[in-house]
């Protein structure tokens, strides 16, 4: 009598979210890193057989993308890396500097140590993803501290809008920052939270106004010469 033979093991198929989130932090990753610049066209032909996908999964992906602001999708012209001029730059980061030089300053007058704690633990959370050089977690974490720094005050409506301006000024940074010029400094944060922590709320605010300055002399907002990609050596490492 044979001996019974064991049914090989199957690979649990991925299902299409997998899929997705897959191939969408593929996409913010090297946009992260500058291989992806503004105004890259996004050729489906070529994205489908670096990934391994069908078209219908690859304009899944792109829609979401261009929901996130990440992806402009025009008739006739596809898909390409969303582009953003100077001016509305400042004016992203013009609305968050009136929002959070106020919300610091407010702050700084009822601070609890807890509060200044997870602030600082947070900061330095921040500090070590960008000296690991992970940069897109460096992203999340930064926007992270602005965010509860509001929070502390305990006023959902300004933590509310100062969302949405951190999620577009993170993309703004993906896509215009480079890695070698710095501006969000774990060393700023660190000063920012000093003054709130010793009552200082006009030197709090002025840091913090210095430091949103900051943001904006390190974003490349000059129109760049975008090249030919080759999406299948740019992705061949991505595995779904």
């Amino acid at each position: 009598m044979p001996a019974p033979t064991t049914p090989p093991i199957s690979q649990p198929r991925r299902n299409n979210a997998e899929i997705d989130a897959r191939i969408s932090d593929a996409v913010y990753e090297a946009i992260l890193e500058h291989k992806l610049p503004p105004g890259t066209r996004l050729v489906e032909a070529q994205l489908c057989k670096a990934f391994g996908i069908t078209r219908g999964t690859l304009r899944r992906v792109l829609v979401k993308l261009a929901h996130e602001g990440v992806v402009e999708l025009q008739p006739n012209r596809g898909a390409t890396i969303a582009v953003h001029d100077a001016a509305e730059a400042r004016q992203v980061f013009g609305a968050r500097l009136i929002l959070e030089t106020g919300s610091v300053r407010e702050l700084a007058q009822h601070a609890t140590a807890t509060q200044l704690a997870e602030l600082r633990a947070l900061a330095a959370a921040e500090h070590a993803s960008r000296e690991s050089g992970n940069w897109r977690e460096w992203i999340r974490l930064s926007g992270d501290f602005h965010i509860q720094l509001a929070e502390a005050n305990g006023n959902p409506i300004i933590t509310a809008m100062l969302r949405t301006l951190v999620a577009r000024t993170s993309l703004l940074i993906g896509l215009y920052e480079s890695p070698a010029r710095p501006s969000c400094g774990h060393d700023e944060h660190l000063a920012i939270l000093d003054a709130v922590e010793r009552r200082d709320g006009e030197r709090a605010a002025r840091l913090m106004g210095e430091h949103l300055g900051e943001y904006i002399a390190a974003l490349e907002l000059e129109p760049r010469q975008v090249e030919a990609i080759d999406f299948s050596t740019l992705f061949r490492r991505v595995k779904l």
